[in-house]
């Protein structure tokens, strides 16, 4: 099964800040997931390089 994330900053792009900070304290929330997202793919280009 493929380990993909299917989230795009559109996903919570024009929230509000008490929106944005609700979705940080959630742990399954589209914002988190976008976080994880970033931090594979930084990661992963990382790993490419060397």
């Amino acid at each position: 099964m493929s380990k993909s994330i299917h989230i795009t900053k559109r996903n919570f792009k024009g929230l509000h800040k008490e929106e944005l900070d609700e979705q940080a304290q959630d742990p399954n929330s589209e914002l988190n997931q976008w976080a994880k997202k970033s931090a594979l793919k930084k990661e992963i280009k990382k790993n490419r390089k060397r």
